[in-house]
């Protein structure tokens, strides 16, 4: 009786399993914005080209491994900081602007005053930090 059980337990254990989609999921990102895993996607490819180290001081990441999403944003230049990707739109009076990309293997949150990056909306209020979708809008004032 208890083998009966048993192999009728597999059986649907396997039927069940065998229903399932073969798809993984769409985007590797912990987050709902297609943009946060294409700059996963992006700053992965980097990696992987460069072997994980890269001997340029600017952090810039090339075209070449611009994910789709990246692209579309029709950037002047990419970088990290701190793992993060920084995407800049435009440049004006040594101030850099365009979207600031938390990915979720960087153990650094964005903040205000940090590096000379103002955020929006802004991360931290207080003491409450609220990361949202994880895409920031940016202002940067380089050093000359």
């Amino acid at each position: 009786m208890k083998n009966v059980l048993l192999t009728g337990l597999c059986l649907m254990l396997l039927a069940a399993c065998g229903c399932q989609s073969n798809e993984g999921p769409k985007s590797p990102s912990l987050f709902t914005d297609d943009l946060v895993g294409d700059a996963e996607a992006t700053y992965a490819a980097r990696v992987r080209a460069t072997k994980g180290g890269t001997k340029d001081p600017t952090n810039e990441i090339y075209p070449t491994y611009w994910a789709d999403g990246i692209k579309a944003l029709n950037p002047i230049k990419v970088y990290t900081h701190r793992v993060n990707i920084v995407v800049v739109q435009r440049i004006s009076d040594g101030v850099e602007e365009g979207k600031y990309i938390y990915i979720p293997i960087s153990s650094y949150l964005p903040m205000t005053g940090d590096d000379g990056f103002v955020f929006s909306p802004e991360p931290r209020s207080g003491n409450t930090y609220t990361l949202g979708n994880g895409v920031f809008d940016f202002k940067r004032t380089r050093s000359k």
